[in-house]
């Protein structure tokens, strides 16, 4: 009997992989790879709920609560209620998370850079546009940019936090 052999399969093991070696180079910094997608969401769309980050990133509000309690408990965000709805959480980057977020995106320059070296200029630029264009046929979007609906607002109006002194 012939075994099956799943084209997909070559495209999860390369992304595991990528995973592992991108969880190795933010440990140094202290944080996980959703961490830091959550601090450069903050960053590109401001100030949300908490209750829209845990919709955006498929994660029930209670694991959101706990990445945010870790963010939190790191200084790398601030979390204050909404002025307007006492129920709802406002989580926004301090800016440690800013400072962060530059030693995050290195790393992530240093992936595209390992992929493009393993691959090639051309191979990866047309990787990197074939992995795109099946993430949006998929459903899947990044959050804040224009084809997407959560999109930064002006609402709500909050004011950044002066960083706390330990």
């Amino acid at each position: 009997m012939r075994k099956a052999r799943f084209k997909f399969h070559s495209l999860l093991h390369s992304s595991s992989i990528l995973d592992k070696r991108l969880a190795t180079l933010l440990t140094p910094i202290g944080i996980k790879p959703k961490q830091a997608r959550i601090l450069n969401v903050l960053d590109r769309i401001g100030p949300t709920s908490q209750k829209m980050l845990a919709e955006q990133f498929a994660v029930t509000s209670g694991s959101m609560s706990t990445m945010i309690d870790r963010l939190l408990a790191a200084g790398l965000v601030h979390r204050k209620k909404h002025p307007d709805d006492k129920r709802t959480d406002i989580v926004s980057l301090s800016k440690r998370g800013c400072a962060v977020l530059v030693d995050v995106r290195a790393v992530w320059h240093e992936i595209d850079e390992l992929i493009v070296e393993k691959l090639g200029a051309e191979k990866a630029a047309i990787f990197n546009e074939l992995t795109r264009e099946l993430k949006y046929a998929l459903g899947g979007r990044v959050i804040g940019h224009s084809d997407h609906p959560v999109q930064p607002t002006d609402s709500p109006k909050l004011k950044p936090e002066p960083e706390r002194k330990a």
